[in-house]
């Protein structure tokens, strides 16, 4: 599998944060933006997720917000790989490999799992 890039993200609904990540074909990064920022400064926090070619495709990734829209994370083939709390700025997870868990939170996972799928 070759992949060049990926580029996905998920704006909350007040349009003020976004969840991004990118994949630029040596390493991927999941980010928390912060809308208004100038060009430049709007990424506000950073997770390294891989280094490498990834063993998935762009439609095996998934950025969403909880219910509350306080937290987002990032899933690859339906797993919370990386997430962030908004509020704190607090970042969790990363260090994405096959066949492995991300370590992240059980109560920050919580947030995620509470209808069962990403929300």
């Amino acid at each position: 599998m070759s992949i060049d890039e990926i580029f996905l993200s998920q704006i909350r609904s007040i349009g003020d944060l976004a969840g991004v990540f990118e994949f630029d074909g040596e390493t991927g990064y999941f980010y928390l933006y912060e809308m208004a920022n100038p060009e430049g400064k709007k990424i506000i926090g950073s997770i390294r997720v891989l280094a490498g070619m990834p063993d998935f495709e762009e439609e095996d990734v998934m950025i969403c917000w909880d219910k509350t829209e306080t937290r987002v994370g990032l899933h690859i083939r339906g797993q919370l790989w990386a997430a962030f709390d908004a509020n704190v700025r607090a970042a969790y997870g990363g260090n994405y490999h096959a066949r492995s868990r991300a370590e992240i939170p059980l109560q920050i996972a919580a947030y995620f799992q509470s209808t069962g799928k990403p929300n």
